[in-house]
């Protein structure tokens, strides 16, 4: 006997009707039908097709409180997906980061170079976009276990529409960047975190944090007088933030069992030695930023057990939590979950605040397989879109 909902469509629409399906953008509901605070979780960038991996974003809120997102799109090449070819491209959000739309091309790779990484984003004072990022060259240049880099700073006066480079911080180095770092401290100076890789050619990776930092707007760029270091595989994929003294703390990547951090007391020239920020996590990247509206620090993390028998990174990547400091770091309120399936990973945050208080934290995603290991790809862009409020534990 033919089914009355012969036609599919006309099914779905029934049960959405009758409220058996709910869209995954939908935010739940408590009591009274108040729309609760978060975490809303969208797609910013799914991988497919040729598009194998969408990651590290940065995010800033244009003028016209449009957000202006810029990412790492990959396409499939050989080994560790973050040496697949890639470029930056960019997208817009008109509804606060639920959907994007306007996608283009912002930087192509070059011939013979890798792919194009590690973007940031900052709002200069004069009201111009200083956007940085780094180019990877040749496996066949490489004097230490990964490929050297370039860096570039490029603005914006049209707010995104077009980019013009600005200056070249470094060719051609065991240099890296983790991508939403930049930071302005309330002097003027501009930081921007670093690693350098310390291992030779067949060896394995070792890592220091440091920085570069510029005193005119991102014309010129100066490194830091000294570097962070620490056990096993070293200090990684460093962010900054300035504190209410004007000292400047620093979070860092590590293997140890915990966020790692230093102190800079002179705007970031020189740095204190790297010691446990006292928050556990696996080996992998933290985000730190201050919160506009109070001038807490916000932490972005995998709040999750040390593992160092874990298949991939010393434990799993999820969940993908936040916590506040009122206290510049000194102690740190109970984690609020962004992102909890144990069965995906989810990392490398960066954040974006817009002036209608909604805190949109971007990340990629990417499945366990069965091992433990994480999946080489497919890997998505996402997003959480929260208030500050709901940071705070305010539900």
């Amino acid at each position: 006997m033919k089914s009355p909902f012969a036609d599919r469509h006309e099914l779905l629409s029934i049960l959405i009707l009758l409220g058996l399906i709910v869209s995954s953008r939908t935010p739940t509901f408590g009591q009274g039908g108040a729309p609760r605070p978060g975490p809303e979780r969208v797609m910013v960038a799914e991988a497919r097709g040729k598009v194998v991996r969408n990651s590290e974003a940065s995010m800033i809120e244009l003028k016209d409180n449009r957000l202006f997102a810029v990412w790492q799109e990959f396409q499939k090449g050989e080994g560790d997906s973050d040496f697949f070819p890639g470029r930056l491209v960019a997208m817009t959000s008109h509804d606060g980061g639920r959907t994007w739309g306007g996608y283009r091309v912002l930087v192509e790779n070059e011939p013979g170079d890798i792919n194009v990484f590690s973007p940031s984003l900052l709002r200069l004072p004069d009201g111009r976009i200083l956007f940085c990022f780094m180019r990877y060259h040749s496996f066949a240049k490489a004097q230490n276990k990964y490929p050297p880099a370039s860096a570039f700073a490029w603005v914006s006066a049209d707010e995104g529409k077009t980019f013009k480079p600005l200056a070249t911080l470094w060719k051609e180095k065991p240099v890296t960047l983790c991508s939403a770092t930049l930071r302005r401290l309330s002097s003027g100076r501009i930081l921007l975190p670093i690693n350098r890789d310390l291992s030779k050619k067949g060896q394995p990776d070792h890592w220091e944090a440091g920085i570069f930092f510029s005193d005119d707007g991102g014309k010129s760029w100066q490194e830091g007088s000294n570097w962070v270091d620490l056990p096993k595989r070293g200090a990684m994929e460093p962010h900054v933030e300035e504190l209410h003294d004007q000292c400047v703390l620093m979070v860092m990547r590590t293997q140890l069992g915990a966020v790692y951090k230093a102190v800079s007391k002179d705007g970031g020239k020189t740095w204190s030695k790297g010691e446990s920020l006292g928050v556990e996590a696996p080996e992998s990247c933290p985000e730190l930023i201050k919160i506009p509206s109070t001038g807490d620090l916000l932490l972005i993390w995998n709040a999750s057990k040390y593992d160092p028998k874990w298949a991939s990174h010393f434990g799993k990547r999820t969940p993908l939590s936040a916590a506040i400091s009122k206290d510049d770091g000194k102690t740190w309120s109970k984690p609020r979950h962004l992102e909890t399936d144990p069965g995906w990973a989810f990392s490398n945050p960066g954040c974006c605040f817009t002036s209608k208080g909604t805190v949109v934290v971007n990340y990629w995603a990417c499945k366990y397989q069965p091992s433990g290991a994480m999946s080489n790809y497919p890997i998505h862009l996402k997003a959480a879109l929260v208030n500050v409020k709901w940071l705070y534990g305010k539900d």
